[in-house]
């Protein structure tokens, strides 16, 4: 997970300055919006979308192929089967997979 939120960084942080920029709206307008339901969804859904975002970002999982001798997902970028010793790349394209 530490290589994704590296590799990431600058939407993660843009994320979470959206997510801060929205929260801070909220409670400077938090009158407002606890009476429009319709404020309250929108804000729900605003902020359920960021955060999806970011999970997103952070739980990828990684390309995998299935090993024709034993069935086990290997990551697409190994070239030899991490279980039996198999070579992936004679069997496909990985992208196929």
């Amino acid at each position: 997970m530490t290589s994704k939120v590296i590799q990431n960084r600058d939407l993660l942080l843009e994320i979470a300055e959206r997510k801060s920029r929205l929260l801070r709206s909220v409670i400077d307008q938090f009158d407002h919006i606890e009476t429009n339901p319709v404020f309250v969804e929108e804000i729900q859904e605003a902020y359920l979308e960021l955060d999806a975002a970011e999970s997103g970002m952070l739980s990828e999982r990684e390309m995998t192929i299935e090993c024709p001798g034993c069935g086990y997902e290997c990551n697409q970028i190994h070239s030899y089967c991490m279980a039996c010793g198999t070579k992936l790349t004679d069997h496909g394209d990985p992208m196929d997979a």
